[in-house]
């Protein structure tokens, strides 16, 4: 990628938003008729929330989850329509931007649910909330034996309406004989409490329960799914099923800021860690764990440049990286993939979670905001804000 904004001297994201929609459409293929909550928490895993947000909509998605009030607020001031859910259980203080800005939390307690009902009121407007009920998490929610009577409690507050119910897997992703029984069992335990709501006259406009393994490995339950790291390209364990083809949409790219070739016995880094054993040729890049390539890959990682693996040497610094590139033609400014496909070589983020014993997950939200996240469609890249301009210039064409 050329550009005159010096984009090339620093640590970048690629997101690419072609490949994002291919993505949604093959889950919507999986999943048919089901409304997808799409999951943008965390800058839409590391992606960048406004601009995922802006594709997922045109792409007929309605319904955004995000794990804080903040996290939705940026989504409303984007002037981004649709329902904002607010996955993660909000404090009392914040029961009033929540009204103001229309979004939808996750009701976890009646204190909560009649705070919430007596600020809609104060602000003259109707309030929609989700309740999570707990088959098993063990973490938020209430508790499947008591919930019918807690949501029957909520649903009779005056101006508050429950637009969906929810539970929350924690071993979809596993093939274990045990945590497959324990998935089956939570399905079972949700289904029977949307059966007795029903029963009750509560009727929500969503029931939702699977996340992206509940959607490969499990049959689901309810009319909407909340797709996460598969709508981003990645599985959500080596265990999940793939049977839903997804592709990566970031790449991440830095430069080579020196080459030097050193002597054997130079330790090279912080904490002499590792020691040239002969005449090495050592790079430099541009990014470190303040970038977000995990220190843990220290020794042990790799990155990519030509199309070729070459390892990590040193501990990994705030703000750079060394590489071994000893008989290579590897020269100075080349570029360097930290994530991402070249010549038939690729990085990939569980190829990180390996190397730094977590997850994918991890990884990418792991990505700091110092990195800037350029955007591509078609055979545009451009930043998040030239985005409009350029679904003005395609519609002109």
């Amino acid at each position: 990628m050329k550009d005159n904004k010096g984009f090339e001297l620093e640590t970048y994201c690629v997101v690419d938003l072609d490949a994002f929609r291919d993505n949604i459409v093959e889950i919507k293929r999986w999943v048919e008729d089901r409304e997808i909550i799409l999951a943008v928490k965390a800058n839409a895993y590391g992606h960048g929330v406004v601009p995922i947000c802006r594709e997922a909509w045109n792409t007929g998605i309605r319904h955004f989850g995000v794990a804080t009030v903040a996290e939705g607020v940026a989504i409303r001031e984007s002037g981004i329509d649709g329902e904002v859910i607010v996955l993660t259980p909000a404090t009392l203080e914040q029961v009033e931007a929540i009204v103001e800005f229309d979004l939808h939390p996750n009701v976890v307690s009646e204190t909560f649910a009649n705070a919430l009902a007596a600020e809609g009121q104060r602000q003259g407007k109707p309030v929609g909330c989700h309740i999570e009920i707990d088959t098993g998490m063990g973490r938020t929610g209430f508790w499947h034996t008591d919930a019918v009577g807690d949501i029957l409690h909520i649903a009779r507050l005056p101006g508050l309406t429950i637009k969906g119910v929810f539970s929350h897997f924690p071993v979809a992703d596993s093939q274990g004989s045990s945590d497959i029984e324990f998935t089956r069992a939570q399905l079972a335990r949700f289904s029977r409490i949307v059966g007795e709501l029903e029963k009750l006259g509560i009727k929500p406009e969503l029931v939702h329960f699977s996340n992206s393994a509940g959607v490969l490995d499990h049959p689901v339950f309810g009319n909407g799914i909340r797709p996460g790291i598969l709508a981003y390209g990645l599985y959500p364990s080596a265990e999940a099923e793939n049977t839903v083809r997804v592709k990566p949409i970031l790449s991440m790219f830095s430069r080579v800021i020196q080459l030097r070739e050193y002597p054997p016995g130079t330790s090279i880094s912080y904490g002499r860690t590792y020691t040239t054993r002969s005449k090495e040729r050592i790079a430099v890049i541009r990014a470190g764990y303040g970038d977000g390539l995990r220190r843990a890959l220290s020794n042990r990682g790799f990155v990519l440049i030509h199309g070729k693996r070459y390892p990590i040497v040193g501990r990994v610094c705030m703000d750079m990286t060394m590489t071994d590139v000893t008989g290579s033609s590897v020269e100075l400014d080349d570029r360097v993939i930290i994530l991402g496909f070249e010549d038939g070589g690729s990085i990939t983020a569980e190829d990180h979670a390996i190397w730094a014993g977590t997850l994918n997950y991890e990884i990418l939200t792991g990505i700091s905001e110092r990195v800037k996240r350029l955007y591509k469609k078609g055979e545009w890249v451009v930043e998040a804000s030239e985005l409009p301009y350029l679904a003005e210039y395609d519609q002109q064409e």
